[in-house]
């Protein structure tokens, strides 16, 4: 399976995060929307990826291992569509747009990204914003889950 995913993630206390190059930043409590896709077959399908997300053991590799490191950080719930096309970025600019959203740390996730996105990684404030980012989703595509019990989505 191929698609794009959005992962939201609650902080539960403000932490300080060193981010590999970024360098280091306090990330308040709340939830964050981290968006990203995966169209590749096998190791790269969105199946493995987001297995590799849920991991609670892995080498961080990426910016979005960092913050899901934190002994603060849970992933609440996963929005999922599939698709064989690039929706990242088209997604991400919505969530963006959910009222009092705001970026946290600029390229975070977005180093590769050929749209020039200032971040793939969204702070939407205390409040739940599940039903915003799928309805999100619902805008760009005709199918969108939004997965409560994350443990049971692969």
């Amino acid at each position: 399976m191929k698609g794009t995913y959005t992962l939201i993630i609650l902080l539960k206390a403000k932490s300080r995060i060193c981010v590999q190059k970024l360098g280091c930043f306090n990330f308040q409590k709340g939830f964050y929307a981290y968006t990203g896709s995966a169209l590749g077959k096998g190791s790269t399908s969105l199946k493995r990826r987001l297995a590799r997300h849920l991991a609670e053991k892995k080498i961080k590799h990426w910016h979005i291992d960092f913050l899901l490191a934190s002994k603060n950080a849970r992933i609440t719930n996963v929005v999922v569509a599939e698709s064989s096309v690039r929706k990242e970025c088209q997604i991400n600019n919505l969530i963006k747009n959910i009222e009092g959203a705001t970026i946290p740390v600029a390229g975070f996730g977005a180093s590769d990204c050929k749209q020039n996105c200032e971040s793939h990684l969204v702070y939407c404030g205390e409040e739940s914003i599940n039903e915003e980012i799928v309805g999100a989703y619902a805008h760009l595509f005709e199918r969108a889950f939004r997965l409560k019990q994350v443990k049971n989505i692969l």
